[in-house]
């Protein structure tokens, strides 16, 4: 269970740096896209550089899923497993969001982070 713990806290953080990075002001503004500003964006480097820890989130992902594998009560629903625990880095990518986007966080999204860290609780329990 350690790896399966180690595996989804680096998920969760190359996850959280991947979505700040293209989700940067910097990067995107708002306007429409045409084909030259879509050129533009894939060679720019928070597209390059998020899309590299993008990647390595894959990468967990599959660590997640292969830890989980050697868990023999778990390891016949692994990749479904793997999918619920994984879902925990949306809840550090909203809370990222608010403090380096300066997003604003409601109550019915702060409701639904904890319904997911409760779920996963209850799934891996």
């Amino acid at each position: 269970m350690f790896y399966v713990i180690l595996w989804t806290i680096l998920f969760s953080l190359v996850t959280v740096i991947s979505i700040l990075l293209t989700g940067s002001r910097s990067f995107i503004n708002g306007s429409n896209i045409s084909f030259s500003h879509l050129i533009g964006m894939i060679f720019d480097w928070h597209f390059i550089l998020g899309a590299g820890f993008a990647f390595l989130a894959r990468l967990f992902f599959i660590m997640v899923n292969n830890s989980l594998l050697k868990i023999p009560e778990l390891a016949n629903s692994s990749t479904t497993i793997t999918t619920f625990i994984t879902s925990i880095a949306m809840v550090f990518v909203v809370i990222a969001n608010y403090y380096f986007l300066h997003e604003k966080i409601n109550l019915l999204q702060g409701i639904g982070a904890f319904v997911i860290l409760l779920g996963i609780f209850l799934i891996t329990k």
